[in-house]
C-alpha cells in the first residue's frame, strides 16, 4: 500500500504528464460504450453456456460425445487465441486497428449462434453431429476475433492509470446485469410460453435472434466508443514502434514479468472462480439444504456487486490498479476464511437469521473476488504499456490473447477439478440427492470447492503480485518513458 505523501507525489506527477499532454485521456462515454464490447460477447456466451443443453434436449444428441465436442472447441479456441493475437498486432489500415476486428468477428459470431440455435431437431443424427460442431467452430473464431480487442484496445482507448478503472467499473455493471437478467429472461420470461418449455426448438430460435441482435446493437456502439482512439499515434510509440514479428512472441514470454505474474494471479482466480461457479449447486442443494435459495442469492447479490464496484473502482482510481487489486484479495481471503468458520455452524436449511447472516458475508466476498477478476483486464493494458517501453513494440493483441489462451487452458481444468473431488468422496458412480444431507466427506469436497479453491487462488495471486512490478509509480515512470522515446525519434 502506498503512503499518503507517496500518493500526493505520483499524483502531482500525473497532473504535469497531463500538462504536457503524455497522456491521453478518453471520455467517459468512450469507457461506457467501448465497455459494451465485452458485454456484447458476453450475450453471446450465455447461449453457447447453454450448447449442452441445446444439442442434448432439444435436438437428441448425446451428452457424452457433445462434451467431448465442446471440451476440443475450448482447446481449439484456446490454441486460436495467440494466432489471432498475433494477427491484430500486424494490422494497422485506414479503418482503424480494432474495430474491422470488433465488426467482422461479431457479424461471424451473430450468424453461427443464430444457425446453431436454428438447427432443425428432424435432420439426421451424424448430420446434427457435424453441422453443430461446424458452426460452435465458427463462432468460436468469430468470438475470439472480438474478445482479442476487448483486451488490446484498452492500451489505446487511455494511457492514464487514474482512467483505466472506470472500464471495470462499466464492465462489471453491465455483466452483473447481463448473466443475472438472461437467465431470469429464458427460464422464467420465455420458456412458459412455448409448448415444450425450455425443450422447445422455437423458445432457441427467438432467443438467439433476440440475443444476438442486441450483441450486434453492443458491438456498434463500441465501435462508436473506441472511433476517435483506434489510431496509430494511440498505439504504444507509434509510427517509432519496432515491427513484430513471430518469433517475438516467445521473447515477450521470457521477459515481460509483468505479463507472467498477472497470468498466474488471474488464471489461478479464474480456475477456482469457474470451479466455484458449478460447486454453488451443490452447495445450497447438499449444505444448506435449499436448491431454491440459489437463484434468490443470484438476485440478491447484484446490489452488493455493483455497491463494491462503484467504491473499488474510485479506490482504484486514487492508488492504481495493482494496489486494488492487491486489497481486493486480501479482503475476499479474509472472507472466506470467516465463511469456513460460520458455515458448519449457520448452515440450518431454511430461510432463518443464521443462514441470512452466511449469505450476505457469502454476497461480500462474492462480489469482492469478481471486481479483482474484473481489474485485471486494464492491468493487461498496463503490461502492454511496459512491453512498449522494454522493447518498442506494441504487441496488445499477442499480450491479451496469450492471457486469454493460458487464463482458458487453466480454468478448463475446473470441472476436472470438481469430478475428481466427488468421486474422491466416495460419489463419483452414483446420484446425489437434492436438498438432502450428504457424507461429511462429500461436504468437505463442497467446501473445498465453493471456499478452498478461491482460498488457494487468492494465495497465489498475492504471491505473484509481490513480483509484479506495474504499481502507479511505475505506470507514471513509464508513461513518462514513452513519450520521451516518442519525442527523441521525432526530432532525430
Amino acid at each position: 500500500m502506498l503512503n499518503k505523501p507517496d500518493q500526493k507525489e505520483i499524483k502531482k506527477k500525473r497532473e504535469k504528464l497531463k500538462e504536457k499532454g503524455k497522456y491521453h485521456n478518453a471520455e467517459k462515454w468512450q469507457i461506457a460504450f467501448f465497455a459494451l464490447n465485452n458485454t456484447a460477447t458476453n450475450t453471446a456466451f450465455v447461449l453457447i453456456m447453454y450448447y449442452a443443453f441445446f444439442t442434448q434436449n432439444v435436438l437428441g444428441l448425446s451428452a457424452a460425445i457433445v462434451g467431448g465436442i465442446a471440451t476440443a472447441m475450448r482447446i481449439f479456441d484456446g490454441f486460436t487465441d495467440p494466432v489471432i493475437g498475433f494477427i491484430l498486432d500486424k494490422t494497422d489500415t485506414k479503418f482503424g486497428k480494432y474495430r474491422p476486428f470488433m465488426l467482422i468477428g461479431n457479424i461471424i459470431l451473430v450468424i453461427m449462434i443464430i444457425a446453431l440455435f436454428n438447427v432443425p431437431p428432424e435432420w439426421s443424427t451424424q448430420t446434427k453431429y457435424i453441422v453443430t460442431a461446424l458452426l460452435y467452430g465458427l463462432a468460436i473464431i468469430g468470438y475470439t476475433f472480438q474478445t482479442s480487442c476487448t483486451k488490446g484496445a484498452q492500451a489505446a482507448l487511455t494511457n492514464d492509470p487514474a482512467q483505466r478503472p472506470l472500464f471495470t467499473f462499466f464492465d462489471a455493471i453491465y455483466n452483473t446485469l447481463l448473466f443475472a437478467g438472461a437467465t431470469w429472461f429464458i427460464m422464467t420470461y420465455m420458456a412458459p410460453k412455448y409448448a415444450q418449455n425450455v425443450n422447445d426448438p422455437a423458445l432457441w430460435s427467438t432467443v438467439s435472434v433476440i440475443f444476438m441482435a442486441a450483441s450486434f446493437v453492443m458491438t456498434i456502439m463500441a465501435i462508436i466508443g473506441i472511433w476517435s482512439k483506434d489510431r496509430t499515434k494511440y498505439f504504444g510509440l507509434a509510427e517509432n514502434a519496432v515491427e513484430i514479428k513471430f518469433k517475438d512472441a516467445w521473447e515477450v514470454l521470457k521477459n515481460n514479468r509483468p505479463l507472467q505474474m498477472l497470468i498466474v494471479a488471474a488464471s489461478t482466480d479464474k480456475l477456482a472462480l469457474t470451479a466455484r461457479r458449478a460447486g454453488f449447486v451443490y452447495f445450497f442443494s447438499n449444505i444448506l439444504y435449499n436448491t431454491a435459495l440459489q437463484g434468490t442469492f443470484s438476485v440478491w447479490v447484484m446490489a452488493p456487486a455493483i455497491l463494491v464496484t462503484y467504491l473499488g473502482v474510485k479506490y482504484a482510481e486514487k492508488v492504481g490498479l495493482k494496489n486494488a487489486f492487491v486489497k481486493l484479495t486480501w479482503m475476499g481471503t479474509i472472507l472466506i476464511l470467516v465463511l469456513l468458520v460460520i458455515t458448519p455452524m449457520l448452515a440450518e436449511g431454511e430461510l432463518t437469521t443464521g443462514v441470512l447472516i452466511l449469505l450476505v458475508v457469502l454476497g461480500a466476498q462474492y462480489s469482492v473476488s469478481q471486481l479483482a477478476g474484473n481489474i485485471v483486464i486494464p492491468m493487461i493494458a498496463d503490461c502492454t504499456d511496459y512491453e512498449s517501453c522494454r522493447s518498442g513494440r506494441f504487441m496488445s493483441g499477442f499480450i491479451g490473447t496469450i492471457f486469454s489462451f493460458v487464463d482458458k487452458m487453466i480454468s478448463s481444468l475446473g470441472t476436472v477439478i470438481i469430478g475428481f473431488s466427488i468421486a474422491l468422496a466416495g460419489y463419483g458412480g452414483q446420484k446425489i440427492p437434492p436438498n438432502s444431507p450428504v457424507s461429511a466427506s462429500l461436504e468437505i469436497a463442497i467446501l473445498f470447492i465453493v471456499f478452498g479453491l478461491p482460498l488457494i487462488g487468492h494465495v497465489a495471486s498475492l504471491i505473484a503480485m509481490k513480483f509484479y512490478p506495474l504499481d502507479d509509480k511505475k505506470m507514471a515512470e513509464i508513461q513518462d518513458e514513452i513519450d520521451k522515446k516518442k519525442s527523441a525519434t521525432a526530432t532525430a
